[in-house]
């Protein structure tokens, strides 16, 4: 059983170290793991190395099943993705293995798993003896796993804004702290504008209309896969109405994911994600370009919620990089 140390100082009032719950960490083994993977899902798997990358598994109308983690170790490939999803993700992909020479495996018993955010969590992270990756990159040091995820905004009372670190210690890591509960990791990923499928939102968006290709989680250059023609004909049409935006809001219960958001008292999108933290509700939701101008509310006579800024721009990839 492994022990590490970190000091309280390096704990911040906004949290800088988090538990990550709820998060089910799968294995795909199997002479074709890669290539079948590459072949399901939005963003290539073949010639990750060491790299991680968010990967989308569509249904055939290209409306998000799973969001998930991705990343090699050795020459498996590993999913992380919420709980929630597992095993609905694992039935259905199950399916279309066929002869393929693919295992799915949810690794178990599940390693200890906590986020570093900001420069809280890289002091922790320091302290513990590991270095925080760089967005995107995959190390591995003292039998500890480091995701580099993208970068999250400050946003006060929410996130202190900074790099953020998937940390995965082997299972029964003892801390000497108490990472801050999960409702700040999620703050967090909201803060970095990164969307998350969950059993509420099930086949209810394109990538597009949650911002995923803005976030790295769609390759427009890979060969097909499920729902590709649909994803691909979006883009192609220069610019989708919906939209991923992040607002703020009072709330005195929990905002559920799936809820809908209202714009001139009619239905204009639904909640992607959300985390409440005191009497206030940070929320990613989707909607349509002109309800996210205008404004939107979670009730049809409502107050609006507060704008937050994205962590970036609004832009249609393939011509930007034309």
């Amino acid at each position: 059983m492994q022990s590490f140390t970190a000091s309280a100082e390096s704990l911040s009032p906004l949290p800088g170290v988090m538990h990550a719950g709820g998060i089910s960490l799968i294995r795909v083994s199997g002479a074709d793991a890669v290539h079948f993977l590459h072949c399901q899902f939005t963003q290539a798997v073949e010639n990750l190395g060491s790299r991680t990358t968010l990967a989308g598994y569509c249904s055939p109308k290209g409306r998000l099943l799973a969001l998930m983690r991705v990343w090699m170790e050795g020459d498996d490939v590993m999913l992380a993705l919420p709980a929630s999803m597992a095993e609905g993700f694992l039935k259905r992909i199950r399916m279309y293995v066929l002869r393929a020479k693919v295992a799915f495996t949810p690794l178990d018993p599940a390693p200890q798993t906590l986020v570093f955010v900001g420069k809280a969590g890289e002091k922790a992270a320091a302290e513990m003896g590991l270095s925080i990756p760089a967005p995107g990159e995959v190390r591995a040091e003292g039998g500890v796993t480091l995701l580099g995820l993208p970068p999250s905004e400050a946003i006060e009372g929410f996130c202190a804004g900074g790099s953020r670190t998937l940390a995965l210690f082997p299972a029964g890591t003892e801390f000497p702290f108490k990472p801050a509960p999960d409702a700040w990791r999620t703050a967090a990923v909201i803060a970095a504008g990164v969307p998350q499928i969950l059993p509420e939102t099930r086949e209810r968006f394109v990538p597009q209309a949650v911002n995923l290709e803005l976030v790295g989680g769609v390759s427009f250059k890979k060969g097909c896969y499920p729902g590709q023609e649909v994803v691909s004909r979006v883009q192609h049409i220069g610019e989708t109405n919906r939209r991923a935006a992040i607002g703020r809001i009072a709330a005195a219960e929990d905002v559920l994911p799936g809820a809908p958001v209202y714009s001139d008292g009619d239905e204009a999108g639904s909640v992607i994600l959300s985390s409440r933290i005191g009497n206030e509700a940070l929320i990613l939701y989707s909607a349509t370009l002109s309800a996210i101008e205008k404004g939107v509310s979670l009730a049809p006579d409502g107050a609006k919620l507060a704008n937050v800024p994205l962590p970036y721009r609004i832009r249609n990839v393939l011509t930007e990089n034309a």
